[in-house]
Formats: structure tokens, sequence, C-alpha cells
């Protein structure tokens, strides 16, 4: 039994279903556990629906000071000024005296602000003295609760590496500590949430948890976060700035602060202080760009007060897999179990990947989850060119199959026109009632020939005159756009109007000039016959129109492309009477009134036909 394996080649559709379970298997085993570098493409993939989904607005709860440029630049002002206000001084450099941040945090506490981060470390006394360090601890004392301090884990080479983590923090000052620590993106990964460093990088260090900066200005302003933090990713609201700002400089200087418009903003409002300017790096890459450490971490703020971090749906890996191979299994069992057509295929592929890349772009926009998309959208390419390529493959062949079939009996023109639509061709050979003329020419006298021929030892000779006189009808029938249907000894039967027609008239008008063309190329070989001593040939034609039944007639082991019907016997009958009439060519009426407008005709009246009684009978004029 296995020796009658060997060799045997594989089917076609097992050779689909191998290669599409492959497939199948690759699309869900990328989606739940992507290579690194499968998760680099799959991220850009990602940061591309995050810019196509565009700009959202961010929680008006969430209010920037920035330390910007603009307020360096009043420092620079002032410091040139001989009588430079107490507010100003130390502005036009960072670091900015502790003594400014004090400033900051009374005048924000007084508009009422819930909560105010401030978004630097101010690791070990100040370099402006003892005053400096003191008015900043008078203002933490009297805030007590409503202010956070950064810290920061000073990081390895590798931040998962698990040695060299150090703490720099405050120690001077007493208030709410948290992290500033953001995991620095690579190897296809996002930015996270600041509270994935604190609780999940540093325990799987050996050290003990720390919470996010983000985290203790909501817990102070008596805010909950609305997700898992440690779980999400930092989705964001579009290219920095975003937030509502308030410059700092606009709000030590007491004469502009004085008539704010914009201090009603810090009512209630979760205030968040920091450096953005220029010189400050070029800052950490988002999908909208750079963007500062102050911006990213009002990101994070917003994203655990409205609870709209990104996170991967499902998180299970298993589930992932499953969800990504569902619509690559729909589609190579669609392809697999229903058609060969390329066109349908491609058509339905087109619509399962536009279905896909909805799908991932609205789970984004309105739920802030990533599904798989990549792994699906490859797999089902993939499919697409598997099974395109196979119907590709199969519909030429049976473009082939059918060019064989009809180039034995229409022109190749007529053969191009019918394989423009392979279908039809398909429907043209299953079978179906057609008007058509039906051309019928035997020769005359061919009988008592063959009989003379076969006796004097000419037999070879008379088969070789009759296949010259039948390539040559064939020639002309072709050239007047008819169908050679068969060949009955040395009667040729050709019809017109199929398996194309160009109308009835049309096909009734070629046939007749085909008939009268067929009787001056007899001529001709006649005249080369007689000159080479070869006894010359007569025929008679007859010429029926009408519906007949048009198709492929036979066994299975012997097709013949064919037409059947009453009007196929009139054309034989009408060419056998050619011979009592004495005339070469002759048709029925039906023949004559789709003609008359092109052609005129001899009424030579009417005659008795064996199966149709008496009919009017016309010659070509």
């Amino acid at each position: 039994m296995l020796g009658g394996l060997v060799g045997r080649p594989i089917s076609r559709p097992a050779r689909l279903l191998v290669l599409s379970a492959l497939l199948l298997m690759a699309s869900g085993w990328l989606a739940g556990w992507p290579p690194r570098q499968w998760r680099g493409w799959e991220r850009l993939l990602e940061e591309e629906l995050v810019r196509l989904r565009g700009s959202r607005q961010p929680p008006a709860k969430v209010v920037l000071v920035p330390i910007d440029d603009a307020s360096l630049q009043q420092g620079a002002w002032f410091a040139n000024e001989a009588n430079s206000p107490v507010w100003a001084q130390g502005l036009s450099t960072l670091p900015w005296p502790r003594a400014r941040y004090a400033d900051l945090i009374e005048l924000l506490r007084a508009e009422g602000a819930a909560s105010i981060a401030i978004n630097v470390v101010f690791e070990g006394p100040s370099g402006r003295g003892l005053q400096d360090d003191a008015a900043l601890t008078a203002a933490l004392r009297r805030n007590r609760g409503h202010v956070a301090l950064a810290a920061e884990y000073a990081e390895p080479q590798d931040a998962l590496a698990g040695a060299g983590f150090s703490l720099v923090q405050p120690d001077a000052f007493s208030a709410g500590l948290g992290l500033t620590n953001v995991l620095p993106p690579g190897g296809g990964e996002p930015l996270r949430h600041p509270e994935f460093f604190g609780q999940i990088v540093l325990p799987a260090q050996q050290i003990r948890p720390f919470p996010a900066l983000s985290s203790i200005a909501l817990v102070q302003a008596g805010l909950a976060s609305r997700q898992p933090d440690s779980q999400r990713e930092l989705n964001f609201y579009g290219p920095e700035p975003r937030f509502s700002r308030i410059p700092a400089w606009e709000v030590l200087d007491p004469a502009r602060w004085r008539s704010h418009a914009r201090r009603s903003a810090l009512q209630g409002a979760v205030v968040l202080v920091g450096p953005v300017v220029s010189q400050g790096g070029m800052g950490s890459p988002t999908p909208f760009g750079p963007m500062s450490g102050l911006e990213l971490l009002a990101t994070a703020t917003a994203n655990s007060l409205a609870g709209d971090g990104l996170a991967p749906w499902p998180s299970d890996p298993w589930a992932r897999a499953a969800l990504a191979m569902a619509p690559v299994l729909l589609v190579a069992l669609v392809f697999f179990r229903n058609t060969n057509k390329l066109q349908w295929r491609m058509a339905l592929l087109a619509a399962m990947l536009a279905l896909q890349v909805v799908a991932a772009y609205g789970s984004l926009r309105w739920g802030n989850r990533w599904l798989p998309l990549l792994a699906p959208v490859t797999a089902l390419v993939m499919v697409g060119v598997l099974y395109g390529v196979d119907a590709y493959l199969v519909e030429g062949k049976e473009r082939r199959r059918l060019r064989r079939t009809f180039e034995r009996y229409v022109a190749p023109s007529v053969v191009s026109e019918i394989l423009s639509s392979p279908e039809d061709a398909d429907a043209i050979l299953r079978g179906r009632l057609l008007p058509v003329t039906v051309l019928f020419c035997d020769l005359q006298g061919f009988t008592t020939l063959t009989k003379r021929r076969t006796e004097t030892g000419q037999a070879r000779d008379l088969v070789d005159q009759l296949n010259e006189y039948l390539g040559e009808m064939v020639e002309v029938i072709t050239a007047h756009g008819g169908t050679v249907d068969k060949f009955i000894g040395d009667c040729v039967v050709a019809v017109f109007g199929s398996p194309v027609s160009r109308g009835v008239s049309e096909e009734a008008v070629a046939a007749l000039t085909c008939a009268h063309a067929m009787g001056q190329s007899l001529e001709r070989l006649n005249q080369g016959w007689v000159t080479r001593g070869i006894e010359p040939l007569g025929n008679g034609i007859g010429l029926a129109s009408g519906e007949v039944v048009v198709g492929q007639i036979g066994s299975p082991r012997r097709m013949e492309f064919t037409v059947i019907g009453d009007k196929v016997n009139l054309a034989a009958r009408l060419e056998a009477l050619t011979r009592k009439l004495e005339v070469n060519v002759l048709l029925d009426e039906s023949t004559k009134e789709l003609a008359k407008d092109a052609l005129t005709f001899h009424h030579l009246g009417r005659q008795p036909i064996r199966g149709a009684g008496e009919i009017d009978v016309y010659t070509l004029a």
C-alpha cells in the first residue's frame, strides 16, 4: 500500500488545504506570541491608526503650568532691569530657585487647585542657600497633602537587566513622592503608563513597588484611577501642546495674574508643573512626534482620570490567536468550498480586509483597545495570493480547454469573443436555444465517383481531393463568420449565429454570401484539378433559418459541439432538392425574409419537402 503512494502527486485540494492550515496557524502564533521584530512592525501599524484617529479632547481637570521658553525669556528681561521684582529673580535659567516653586504652590492653591505635581527632582540641597530650601519647605508644610514631588530611579543601560537601579528623591522635603520613570519604548513595545515601571518592572527586580507621580497627584486631589494603570499603554490626545496651559511666569507675575482670564480653570484641577523648554532635548517619541516629560505626565494623569488608556484586546494570548485566526479560517473555508472565480475571490478578500481595518480602527477610536490586525491581515493577503494563483491557474486551464473546443469550429476572432467571458462560454457548451441559419453543403455524384475510383485503385487520390475540397470550404465558412458543425462524409454542415450571433438578419446574409463564395471557390478548385487531370466536382447548398438547440452532445468519452432541430433537417433536404431543380443554392422562406433587404432572390415555387409539406423555396438571383 505504501508503495502505491510513493510518487503519487498531491491533489490540488490537498495542497490548498495544507497551505491554508499553515497560514491559519501562522496567523494565530503571530497574534498571540509575536516575535520581537514582528511586534515592531505591529507597533508601526498601530501608530498609523493612532495618527489616522487624530487628536482628541483631554479632560479639563488636568492643567499644565509649564516652565517654558517664554518664562525663561521673561526672567532674562527682568534680570537686566535695575529693580527686578522678587517673583522674576532666577527665572532666566534652569534650574529655577526652589523659592519660585514655593510661590507657584501658594498661588495655585489659592485659586483652588485640588493637587499640584511638580515634575522636577529636587536632589540634595539648593545651590542658592538654605533660605531657598526653607521657602519650599514652608510652602509644602502649609499645603500638606496637596503637593506631590517627583522621584526617579536611575536606570541601568538595560532597564530589564536587573541591576543598577538607584532611587533619586528629594530627601529634605516632606511631601508625597511619585516616580516619573516611563519605560523607554523599544523592540516593538509602546510607551506604557508610568505605573508599569513602578508596579511591574521594579518588583521584577526585587525592588519594592513605587507609585507614579500621576497617581499621587490624583490621590491628593481626591480622585481615583478608572483603569488598572500598570496594564495600560499611554493613549495620546494629540501633538504637543494638547492640554490646557498657563505659562509659569503668567502665574508668578502679580500684575498679569490678577486679571488673568484662565484663573478659574484651576478650581478643582490637577495641576502639573515642570519644564518644557526647547533646549531640554528632543523628548520621548510618540505617534504624534516628540513629547516633553510634562506632556507625558499629563497624558498619564488624564488616561487614569478618564479610564481611556490603551490595551490589547483580548489580553489572553490564546484568545488573541483565536480572534486573529477567525477571519482567516472563514475566508479559507469559503474559498476552498465554493468558487474558482478569481474576481469573486478577490472581492471577498478585499471586503474582509476592509472589515478587519475598520474593526481595528473602531476598537481603537471608541474602545481604546488594540485588536490583532497585522497577523490576520498578512495571513488574509497570503490566503488571497494562494487562492488567487489557484483560481488563475484553474481559469487558465479552463480557458485552454474552451479554446481547444471552439477552435475546431469557429474563427479565432469568435473564439476570443467567447473566451472574454468564460462563464458564458461554459453556458454555451451546456446547451441553449438559438435562432440561426443552417448551411448544408454536399457534393453531387460523389458516391458514383467514389465507387469508380475505388475500382480503379485511385482511393488515395480521392481522399486527397476530398480533403483539399473540404479544407477550402472550411476556410470560406470561417472567413464569413460561420461555425463548422460537422462533416458527414463529403457533406459539410455549418451554422451561422452560433455560438455567438451578430444578429439574425446579419447571420442569414453572411450564410448566403458564404454559399455564393463556396461555389466560386469550387470553380477555382475545379480549374486546378482539370489542369492536373483530375475529374471536377459539383456541389449543392441548402439553407434554412430558425431556432435550434446548440450545445455539446454525446457521451462522456466523446462529446461534440453541434446543433439539432427541424431546421437542420430542412437544410439537408433543401440541399438534396438542388439536383432536381438544377440550382446550386436553395433556401427557405425564413432565410429569404431575413436577407431580403441585402440580396435578391428567384422564387422557385412551392416544393414538397419530407417532414415539412409543401413550402416556398428560393435561390440567389
